[in-house]
């Protein structure tokens, strides 16, 4: 059998780790472990009631989901997106700066699909969401990575002159972070704002958790000045503030000359988002759920715990984060220590051991371009987080 011969662009790319652990630990559970996995980016809630009950009542509605939107999306929609940005970040978008997408992760695909070059330069802080170097890489950029580790997981005004050249043509920002769940203040992105004055990058600003903040405040990038105004697009979407994963809608606001180039490339891709996902989104817009409160409760609950019992880990160090659902403990105090047979190498290995050994699902932090560290989400049930940490803390103290 002759085999196809694959596109160079797709060899650039990994496949997502998160997606993978995730799947492997559903399948240890399928066959009957007791698995704790950690690993997935959404929330474990339910679609808010409200929200469900607008997509029946468009889905039961005649005609109003059986038909193809504009590929950027419902006139509505993008009009409630932009009073959305209005309202929540002082933003001032027309519907024509505003466009739809099948997720934020789509809308970070579109953009950099959209501004990126063969051989542009994209600065990455890391540790990073594992997709942007994939992106970044896909369409033949470069990605320089910029390591935030020992500045509180925020990228530094004098990191960002470091990184700068004469290619680079976009910055990355995203708070809160993922996996980190660190919150850039106003204070640290106006100094970055400031450093780009002048210049021609562009800034991505991933926003997506925007509403899972529980220490300090979001401040969008776009919001700082004019100017940061003008060179950014402002990224954002329903999947983790309103439990809608499976919705796939995410939006991207920004100068209309950009947001038209994403449409084009949009229209050529998916055309438009799910129909009844736009409807839906529409209630979701409207106003917060009445749920959220509570949820960002739960979610600061256990992050509190998870947080505690991994710092009464010998050999482990956890930062509390400000916001997401993530934490983004240092485990490089277990690297070189044995447990029974195994020698415990790099990241990889103390993962692949906690899944196989502990039936605790993370993530390497390699993954995330922080080696050493593990990511685990707290978007899980209360059991599960204490058992979790109760094994984590056996499998430690069994360490040579």
């Amino acid at each position: 059998m002759t085999l196809l011969k694959l596109a160079t662009r797709v060899g650039r790319i990994q496949p997502s780790a998160t997606l993978a652990l995730t799947a492997r630990a559903k399948a240890l559970a399928a066959e009957g472990k007791d698995v704790i996995a950690l690993t997935a980016g959404e929330p474990d809630f339910e679609t808010p009631a409200a929200i469900r009950a607008s997509a029946v009542e468009s889905l039961n509605a005649k005609g109003a989901v059986d038909r193809y939107t504009p590929a950027s999306g419902l006139p509505a929609l993008r009009k409630a997106i932009a009073a959305k940005f209005k309202r929540d970040n002082g933003l001032e978008y027309t519907p024509e700066q505003v466009m739809a997408n099948c997720g934020a992760k789509h809308s970070c695909f579109n953009l950099i699909g959209a501004l990126v070059n063969e051989g542009d330069e994209v600065i990455i802080p890391a540790p990073y969401w594992v997709s942007y170097p994939e992106m970044v890489n896909f369409f033949g950029g470069k990605p320089v990575v910029v390591d935030t580790s020992s500045t509180g997981f925020v990228l530094t005004a004098e990191a960002l002159k470091k990184a700068l050249t004469p290619r680079t043509r976009l910055l990355i920002v995203n708070t809160p972070g993922n996996p980190t769940g660190a919150v850039w203040s106003r204070e640290a992105q106006q100094a970055l704002a400031d450093v780009l004055k002048g210049t021609e990058v562009a800034v991505l600003s991933d926003e997506i958790y925007e509403k899972l903040v529980y220490d300090g405040e979001h401040v969008s990038f776009a919001a700082l000045s004019q100017d940061a105004y003008q060179r950014t697009v402002t990224i954002n979407g329903v999947a983790k503030a309103y439990a809608m994963t499976g919705w796939r809608i995410g939006y991207a606001a920004g100068p209309k000359h950009v947001i038209d180039a994403m449409g084009a490339l949009q229209s050529h891709s998916t055309s438009n988002p799910t129909t009844l996902s736009q409807l839906a989104t529409l209630k979701a817009l409207a106003q917060d759920p009445a749920e959220l409160p509570g949820w960002r409760q739960k979610f600061i609950a256990r992050r509190d715990v998870l947080v505690k019992g991994l710092n009464e880990v010998p050999g482990v160090k956890c930062a509390k984060p400000g916001g997401a659902f993530y934490v983004f403990p240092d485990f490089r105090g277990w690297i070189g220590k044995r447990h029974r047979d195994l020698l415990l190498k790099d990241d990889s290995v103390i993962c692949e051991a906690l899944l196989t050994r502990a039936l605790v699902a993370g993530v390497p932090g390699s993954e995330f371009g922080a080696p050493g560290f593990l990511r685990f989400s707290y978007a899980a049930s209360d059991d599960e987080i204490r058992k979790a940490v109760e094994r984590i803390a056996g499998f430690g103290r069994e360490l040579t």
